[in-house]
């Protein structure tokens, strides 16, 4: 990005240069013109490249306007929650196609003035990546693209080009904690009415910001060169609660800083929050927030306006006691709204016009507790669908003749030395048999693809699920085999997105594995690869999200190995901080092309049964047509 922008700056001086020679007879070098040229082209291939994403939003009676853009190839697109408050829970989007396609709300954040809509009618959409907010400098080229007053009339979008004018900008919002720019982006890019929720892009076709606010007040609303857009950041923070169909609420830790003599201490604390009980006081000193050192209070207030409620929030603190440095990690609060009023019922039944209809429509969905799913059947088919986009980059190929297994030979490790070894054989089926070695002391763990059990010393018992999730090496095992069953943790339950996460300090969505007794399993999948781009691989698996007594597994270092892609390093750990409690690290492992049966049989009687309710109604609100293979919210 840096070097892009950079020549562009030199092609837009050297154009300054050509207008003002132009007048003294004087003219550019060819190579010089030929430069500007070359970058003039970039620019438009840079347009062309992403304006196809671009969405003019309307509501149901094709009227009103706003924008958005597509960020996944299924249709997932964002917009600003104030533009939906004014269409409504469903409408119409306009594509530089010049069609126009039906949009539905899934979820919506009222505080940072963000919505996710699903738009519908085609089976892939043009779409654009959220690229790293982070990148961004003053200077920076910027493109604004959108629905300015209304003048999409052919569907196109209007696009302004302009500088990023700053960075971590804070601008209050309005109402109870809702609609505030916290960490966002501040542009001359041209932002009108009607810019509301569309992309800003850099120059190498990414969104790095959602447009939603200028500085109008008192100004007429005419655009003075100030725009703010939310961060791609920000935004990747809260996509798994949305897609979740949530009412989502912003962090909070109960806690106010202030900056004095030099330091931000803390100044405000409730004393029954989470952060009071695990060793912040008053007049403590922050010294980091999820990793960044803080230098003012407002940096901090910026950094907590990006994340969500419920998020594992991380601080580095030091005592005014004694001078002590502790690190807390806590589960944040969310910041609640203000519940709009209900609609009075029409006097002798009168029917509510379209504008009451969708004010009726949205003070339902405002009125929903935050946090809780909305819409069950729809959560579950992204759910699905995010699961099966992790077995398609990482599982078998379910079309493979010959059945086959993963031999995974490890050593396992506590602060570096070792204390056992285990052999973990992975069926093509989703079955798995592991022999592990602690201390001397054996265990055999077997799934034969219906029930777990446990041999050990000659002694076969069966286990129950509950056992099961809190064994980590069955946890691990049952993991990874995920990938490879047809029914990934079908056998634990059925599968909910849970929402936003994090694990091994990656964005993850959250997946929720419920039982017919209402006991969860918990299973952190990635949204990002390491080049930034859309990833989903398997991160960590729990029988408790936060990791508590029993622990986890965290998953890394993915290797193929054979037609699969296999983690060969694993951690058993414990507590929002993952502390490690063991490492298993593979020394060898292969593909072997048949299946040795004699490994799933355990001797033991067993009764023939139906199939578990569970795994039974898994899959059972999915249409053959929504099979999980798509990217899933980029």
């Amino acid at each position: 990005m840096r070097t892009s922008t950079t020549l562009i700056g030199v092609a837009l001086m050297l154009l300054g240069i050509f207008t003002f020679t132009a007048h003294g007879n004087d003219d550019l070098s060819p190579a010089e013109l030929t430069l500007v040229k070359s970058l003039e082209q970039h620019r438009i291939n840079a347009i062309d490249q992403v304006i196809g994403s671009v969405v003019a939003i309307y509501d149901e009676n094709r009227v009103g306007g706003g924008s958005g853009v597509i960020i996944d190839p299924s249709g997932l697109a964002l917009t600003n929650h104030h533009v939906v408050m004014g269409a409504g829970v469903e409408g119409w989007g306009g594509l530089a196609d010049g069609k126009m396609y039906k949009w539905k709300l899934i979820g919506t954040d009222p505080g940072g003035d963000v919505s996710l809509i699903q738009m519908q009618g085609k089976d892939e959409f043009p779409f654009t990546p959220l690229g790293n907010s982070d990148s961004v400098r003053v200077g920076d080229w910027a493109m604004a693209m959108g629905n300015p007053f209304i003048l999409t009339e052919d569907q196109s979008p209007t696009v302004t080009l302009g500088i990023v004018s700053g960075v971590k900008r804070y601008q209050p919002g309005s109402g109870q904690n809702q609609l505030v720019y916290g960490n966002c982006i501040q542009i001359d890019s041209s932002i009108n009415p009607g810019n509301s929720g569309g992309p800003l892009f850099n120059l190498q076709g990414e969104v790095i910001g959602i447009n939603g606010r200028g500085s109008f007040k008192e100004r007429g609303r005419v655009n003075v060169g100030l725009g703010y857009a939310i961060s791609a950041n920000q935004i990747k923070n809260f996509i798994p609660d949305l897609l979740a169909t949530k009412l989502v609420e912003h962090a909070t830790l109960d806690a106010s800083f202030s900056d004095r003599n030099g330091k931000v201490v803390c100044s405000k604390i409730n004393l029954d929050a989470p952060v009071a009980e695990a060793g912040l006081k008053l007049g403590d000193e922050l010294l980091e927030f999820e990793g960044n050192v803080i230098e003012n209070a407002n940096q901090f207030t910026n950094l907590i306006c990006t994340l969500p409620e419920d998020w594992p929030t991380q601080l580095k603190i030091r005592r005014a006691e004694d001078d002590s440095e502790l690190t807390i990690q806590v589960r944040a609060f969310g910041l609640p709204y203000q519940k709009p009023p209900k609609p009075k019922p029409r006097p002798g039944g009168e029917k509510r016009n379209p504008e009451q209809e969708r004010q009726l429509q949205m003070s339902d969905v405002l009125a929903a507790p935050s946090g809780e799913v909305r819409l069950e059947k729809i959560n579950r088919k992204y759910a699905q669908k995010i699961v099966g986009h992790w077995q398609s980059n990482d599982g078998i190929n379910q079309k493979m003749e010959t059945p086959g297994m993963v031999v995974l030979n490890d050593r396992v490790e506590r602060d570096g030395e070792k204390i056992g070894e285990q052999t973990l054989r992975l069926s093509s089926d989703g079955r798995f048999c592991l022999d592990i070695t602690i201390a001397g002391k054996k265990a055999r763990y077997v799934f034969n693809g219906k029930k777990f059990y446990s041999i050990a010393e000659e002694t076969t018992s069966e286990l129950s699920l509950i056992e099961a999730k809190l064994n980590l090496p069955v946890v691990q095992a049952i993991s990874m085999s995920a990938a490879l069953g047809k029914k990934p943790f079908s056998t634990l339950g059925k599968m909910w997105l849970d929402g936003s996460g994090k694990a091994i300090n990656k964005n993850a969505y959250r997946m929720k594995i419920v039982d017919d007794q209402d006991d969860r399993f918990f299973a952190w999948i990635s949204m990002y690869g390491e080049n930034g781009r859309p990833s989903s691989r398997l991160l960590k698996a729990a029988a408790d999200k936060d990791c508590g007594d029993k622990g986890g597994v965290t998953f890394e270092d993915w290797k193929p190995v054979g037609p699969v892609t296999i983690p060969h390093h694993r951690e058993f750990v414990s507590g929002l901080e993952e502390k490690q409690i063991m490492a298993v690290i593979n020394q060898d492992a292969k593909w072997v092309a048949k299946l040795d049966e004699t490994l799933f049989e355990v001797d033991v009687e067993e009764e023939e049964e139906d199939e578990p309710e569970s795994e039974k109604e898994s899959n059972e609100d999915l249409a053959p047509e929504e099979a999980p293979t798509e990217d899933i919210a980029q």
